[in-house]
């Protein structure tokens, strides 16, 4: 009786199983290429990483203000405001490409 309905429901299950792999299923990512798919993903990264990158540039500022003069503090206020610089630019730069990528592979 056990292996009778063991047998039954692994049937029931491959059936859904099957049921489910025949559904109409959507793309959840919304791309049709593999450029789209990148742009997209470039376009999420920059959408994340610019409001990190504003924090940043805003608290090397804070860290220019509370410097008041000493140079080992100025010194460190400006190598967080080169690398928040150079984070930035990298979002935007890799957003750009990406961009420009789909478009270039968009007209072919």
């Amino acid at each position: 009786m056990k292996t009778l309905l063991l047998k039954a429901g692994s049937l029931g299950f491959s059936f859904g199983l099957f049921r489910f792999a025949s559904a109409d299923l959507t793309n959840p990512l919304e791309s049709n290429t593999f450029a789209e798919l990148i742009a997209n993903i470039a376009k999420i990264v920059a959408e994340v990483g610019l409001p990190i990158a504003a924090i940043a540039i805003i608290y090397a500022g804070f860290l220019f203000v509370t410097a008041r003069g000493n140079e080992e503090q100025i010194k460190t206020a400006k190598k967080a405001f080169f690398w928040a610089i150079i984070g930035t630019a990298l979002l935007l730069g890799a957003w750009a490409i990406a961009t420009a990528i789909k478009e270039f592979l968009g007209t072919l």
